[in-house]
């Protein structure tokens, strides 16, 4: 914890934290020291600039209808009474929870957690969700990525494997790849037995994979095979790919910091065969779409997820009381 007494000095934290402090989870700003509703807003919109990923509690002495638009103005994750320590405590909690972790398996008293996402061919995964793997690699979990072809329709081969494991490096993954055929992928067999075989060597808490809603038939074949191989993974979320139709309803967003960005830009830049050449990995088309889902969660960057299946018990998450 830290305290400051100034709008300066709450940016100033927010830019640099001060020892011993590495990182923020979530920022408390009381109204009090806002001249008026326009600084509060303006305070919390710089706040946001140089922290996305963090959220804002906001503080007032008698919340008013006034600062509660100004404080929705600034996108702060809630309003509470000052003196009301207790509600505080409880809201700082709930916001920190949410924000870090809003699949709910975070706080699910593991030591490590396993995330396995699953990709038709080079590329995939960190188009749909290079962002989030950055993002739990980062917090401690085990990540890996299971490509499903070497990518032959669209290239050389090896040079695609090459790039593959230089863009799971800098996202902090592991790769796994297979070598189905690239462009006739089917959900039979073969393809589940692959699945199940990374699943069994990760042993993953949740699964991140095509969704159905896409016009790619690799894409449909390795999200059906999927759903079957994973059938005992506890949570199963599809990521959004280029191809996704208009069908694609995503009911989670994972929000991202300008790092967890800029290491998907970097990931997705490791296909040196595909970036030059494909119109859906223009870097600023890739910004703006995180741009854009991060309206959904009031957060500058965002990555949408389809919550398929959940099936843990009641309560083996944190999450569920809160």
């Amino acid at each position: 914890m830290h305290v400051v007494a100034s709008a300066a000095d709450f940016l100033r934290a927010g830019a640099d934290p001060p020892e011993p402090v590495r990182f923020w989870d979530v920022a408390v700003w009381d109204a009090g020291l806002s001249e008026d509703e326009a600084a509060l807003t303006e305070v919390l919109g710089r706040w946001r600039a140089q922290r996305p990923g963090v959220p804002v509690v906001v503080t007032d002495d008698a919340p008013s209808a006034r600062r509660a638009v100004a404080a929705l103005r600034g996108r702060a994750a809630d309003l509470v009474e000052r003196a009301d320590h207790e509600g505080l405590a409880g809201v700082v909690a709930r916001v920190a929870a949410e924000h870090a972790d809003p699949l709910g398996v975070e706080a699910a008293g593991q030591n490590t957690l396993r995330m396995l996402v699953v990709g038709a061919h080079p590329d995939d995964v960190e188009i749909g969700a290079g962002g989030t793997i950055h993002r739990r690699t980062h917090s401690g979990w085990d990540v890996t990525i299971l490509t499903m072809s070497r990518g032959g329709g669209g290239g050389d081969p090896a040079r695609r494997r090459k790039e593959a494991h230089r863009a799971a490096e800098v996202l902090g993954a592991r790769l796994l790849m297979e070598d189905l055929p690239d462009g006739s992928m089917a959900d039979d067999r073969v393809t589940v037995q692959a699945v199940e075989r990374a699943v069994a060597e990760v042993g993953p808490d949740v699964v991140f994979v095509h969704s159905e809603s896409d016009t790619h038939q690799d894409h449909r074949a390795v999200h059906r095979a999927t759903l079957v191989a994973c059938r005992k993974v506890a949570r199963l979320v599809c990521y959004q790919s280029p191809s996704a139709t208009v069908s694609y309803r995503p009911n989670r967003f994972v929000e991202l910091s300008e790092a967890d960005v800029e290491a998907k830009l970097a990931a997705i830049a490791a296909h040196h065969s595909q970036a030059s050449s494909r119109w859906y990995l223009d870097e600023d088309l890739l910004r703006s779409t995180a741009r854009y889902w991060g309206r959904f969660s009031q957060t500058r960057y965002a990555e949408p997820l389809e919550l398929v299946h959940d099936s843990t018990p009641l309560g083996y998450y944190h999450a569920d009381y809160a």
